[in-house]
């Protein structure tokens, strides 16, 4: 008996000592993540992006549409046409495009389980004079699309957000939409359309709004309670709306954000678990309207840009030595024409009016000034002496750079909007920007959140608004575990067009070596991929392809997983991206560990309540979870 209870003794402390050495293994893992800085470049090769300036709406969406193992792109060009980029294995090819005209919010995912990808488009609503309502399309695994056309018992609107959301746990995916409200009727914003086999989606009712910009849409989780929430924002201020069990609803601003409701101008908000603590934290980026007048002015550089819209204009004093050089024009529908000197002269165009046209006169060219400029467009003239007058009166957007201007014209100064990290504490939120180190008084426009140099830690990429008339450097902050942010001056993401501001940013990993890469855009500018030049083997990472659930009742959209490793809680959802409109269903969701090599427990839980646990066998390594259904 003595002998038996000598050897449970030793295996006991045999089994105390392996637990012991484990977790000093992942204390001292963590302790010694190496501090990499990620560098990004562009390369041509890997995606044949158009290099003309053009207009955008928000975030790329994200998504594996052929099934093939490789996540695929639709790339907004607003009021055009929306670009599919075709991922094989890293490299992207451009597609046939399927959906055109004034496109808004895209959502994309599985929603009658067929095994194939829908696509469903918000389109804009001509100025309010269209209102138009949802279409939708369906992608087959050989690429090819077929339309199913619209929903035609949906009521038509100047539609904006578009988001699939599981609102009472079962599985099927439901709607959440925002547009655009009349002042009349403000109540009919934002609204929840359930899952229903005849139509598709059928109406349930509107949800809380807050004034007529409070359409951009954020879904998260405040209180982990696995049901959804949701963030209306872009106005005066932000509205939180808690999900109950059911289909149920209540406005919680003042329970959830308190005094941080009267934060306005938020064009943004993106997850971020970035103290690893297992609750999502929020970050915040903010900008003016979209509609209202700028100029900017860079004095080294000579370079005048305005942006004018529904207001008549009138920059009378330009002095400019020698021919006038315009660079990124752009006008929108209804007024394109350009008119030149006394005579009224039509400029001719030769490309589409779509995109942007770069243009010089002489000043014999555009010698004098009309007698009368009521006809709404844009016109040019040259007054003597090196002065130049540009003027105007156009109902959508018109802009444009000015190259070599002499005397520094009138300016409008944007006025400070801080960008915001609110940590969630109990389901509550505190603004903890200037204990984490995070300092943006400019304006900002987006951003995508991602461990870029795999330490462990969510960083932030930030997109600036810019200044248009030079060059934008972008924001990036690196994650000190925990702790404080830092800021990178070397990551190399840096866009030169001018006349342009920041749109939307997304983080994937489009080639699958284990970090993530960058794709946003410029409102009026171009589309740009950064890839991830960080040196491989430095830190370590896992990636999940979250396929259904094992029952098959819930697809990937909202699925989370949660991973413990090394002291450390790691939590990524399925579809949650800064987007305020579109719904990306990016399934590989990716975790960087630093040094740390031992995880404890993983499991990824459905919409519906499935959970399966997974078993990692090892690191750097993409694992797969449910049902995963992909094209040889």
């Amino acid at each position: 008996m003595s002998n038996k209870i000598s050897f449970v003794v030793r295996i006991f402390s045999f089994v105390l000592l392996l637990i012991g050495t484990s977790l000093t293994n992942c204390a001292a893992q963590k302790n010694k993540n190496l501090m990499v800085i990620p560098l990004f470049s562009e390369n041509p090769k890997t995606i044949p992006l158009e290099e003309r300036s053009r207009r955008k709406f928000d975030n790329a969406v994200i998504a594996d549409l052929d099934q093939d193992g490789y996540l695929d792109l639709l790339l907004t060009e607003h009021s055009r046409r929306v670009e599919p980029f075709w991922n094989n294995k890293g490299t992207f090819v451009k597609g046939k495009p399927f959906i055109f005209g004034d496109t808004h919010g895209i959502a994309v995912g599985d929603y009658d389980f067929d095994g194939r990808i829908e696509i469903l488009v918000q389109p804009g609503g001509g100025d309010g004079k269209n209102p138009r309502r949802i279409s939708h399309y369906k992608v087959n695994p050989d690429r090819s699309i077929e339309e199913g056309g619209s929903f035609k018992h949906f009521e038509g609107s100047r539609g904006r957000a578009v988001k699939f959301i599981d609102v009472d746990n079962n599985g099927s995916l439901d709607l959440i939409t925002s547009a655009f409200p009349s002042i009349k009727e403000l109540t009919h914003g934002n609204a929840l359309y359930k899952r229903d086999t005849y139509l598709g989606f059928k109406f349930v009712k509107y949800l809380p709004h807050g004034d007529r910009f409070g359409i951009r849409t954020t879904l998260t989780d405040f209180n982990q309670d696995n049901i959804t929430d949701i963030l209306f924002h872009g106005g005066q201020n932000i509205v939180a709306v808690k999900g109950e069990n059911g289909v149920a609803f209540n406005d919680s601003t003042e329970e959830i954000l308190d005094s941080l409701s009267k934060i306005n101008l938020v064009n943004s908000i993106s997850e971020i678990d970035f103290d690893n603590d297992g609750d999502f934290d929020l970050f915040l980026t903010r900008s003016k309207h979209p509609f209202d007048s700028e100029s900017d002015y860079d004095e080294d550089k000579k370079i005048f840009y305005f942006f004018a819209r529904r207001k008549a204009f009138n920059f009378d004093n330009l002095k400019i030595k020698g021919n006038l050089k315009i660079e990124n024009l752009q006008m929108a529908f209804p007024h394109f024409d350009i008119f030149i000197g006394a005579k009224k002269r039509k400029w001719e165009r030769k490309e589409d009016k779509h995109g942007h046209h770069d243009f010089s006169l002489t000043p014999e060219e555009a010698q004098g000034w009309p007698d009368s400029t009521t006809q709404k467009g844009l016109y040019i003239g040259y007054l003597g002496d090196d002065i130049w007058r540009i003027a105007g009166h156009t109902d959508s957007p018109t802009t444009a750079v000015i190259h070599n201007v002499l005397s520094k014209p009138k300016t409008i100064k944007l006025k400070e909007l801080p960008a915001k990290l609110l940590e969630n504490r109990d389901g509550k939120f505190v603004d903890v920007s200037e204990d984490y180190g995070i300092d943006i008084k400019e304006q900002t426009s987006s951003s995508a959140i991602g461990d870029f140099n795999n330490d462990g830690w969510a960083d932030i990429f930030v997109v600036r608004y810019g200044s248009p008339a030079q060059e934008t450097k972008q924001i990036l902050y690196l994650n000190q575990e925990g702790k404080r942010f830092i800021r990178s001056e070397s990551h190399g993401i840096v866009t030169k067009e001018l006349g342009v501001t920041g749109m939307g940013a997304d983080a994937f990993d489009y080639d699958k070596d284990g970090d993530l890469d960058i794709i946003y855009s410029n409102e009026r500018g171009r589309w740009h991929l950064f890839t991830n030049n960080s040196q491989p083997g430095i830190n370590n990472f896992i990636e999940v392809n979250i396929g259904n659930s094992p029952s098959h009742k819930a697809t990937s959209v909202g699925a989370i997983l949660t991973l413990n490793a090394c002291g450390n809680i790691y939590k990524r959802v399925v579809g949650r991206t800064s987007s305020s409109y579109s719904h990306s269903n990016n399934t590989y969701l990716h975790i960087g560990l630093g040094q740390c090599n031992v995880i404890e427990t993983a499991h990824v839980t459905w919409s519906n309540g499935e959970t399966v646990e997974l078993n990692i066998d090892g690191i750097n390594k993409i694992y797969s979870a449910g049902s995963i259904r992909q094209k040889n």
